[in-house]
């Protein structure tokens, strides 16, 4: 693997781990884009986890077409990682996966606020992961020109570019 995309790797995936918000992209069923901010937790492999209420319009949306886009950014240091990928329903396994236990106890840690879907009516929780088909790190400190400041990497962690 070329060391700049080894480095950019690691940089995009501990990018990921320290933010803890972004915003889904996905279709609903008349074809129309929706975009939303979402509270999400991730693996080292750039898969994305999060939840939501059954009676969301994120979960119709996944339902008619299970492809979604995921973008994280960084004002404070110019930085942006965007994942595109296919979104699959882990709520049947939810209550043993550790890393939604973690997360939801991420989430509950704002003494003041508390989690965010807490201030919604009643409804079943959904766990979801986004598995990426494609990601792309952009690190706009201090390169110049396209190919310096994008990179993008294998989902597979076979980086090639």
């Amino acid at each position: 693997m070329d060391k700049n995309i080894e480095g950019a790797r690691e940089d995009a995936i501990s990018f990921l781990v320290d933010h803890s918000t972004g915003v889904l992209a996905t279709v609903s069923i008349s074809g129309q884009p929706r975009a939303r901010h979402i509270y999400y937790t991730c693996d080292d492999d750039f898969n994305v986890y999060f939840i939501t209420l059954k009676n969301t319009r994120k979960v119709s949306d996944i339902a008619s077409d299970n492809r979604g886009a995921f973008v994280v950014a960084d004002d404070t240091i110019p930085r942006t990682l965007q994942i595109e990928g296919t979104i699959s329903d882990l709520s049947d396994t939810a209550t043993i996966d550790p890393l939604l236990s973690d997360f939801v106890h991420r989430l509950m840690s704002h003494k003041k606020y508390g989690i965010p879907l807490s201030h919604f009516d009643a409804s079943e929780l959904m766990f979801f992961k986004l598995s990426p088909t494609w990601i792309r790190w952009g690190e706009f400190t201090f390169a110049k020109g396209t190919e310096a400041v994008l990179t993008e990497l294998d989902p597979r962690g076979k980086d090639q570019y």
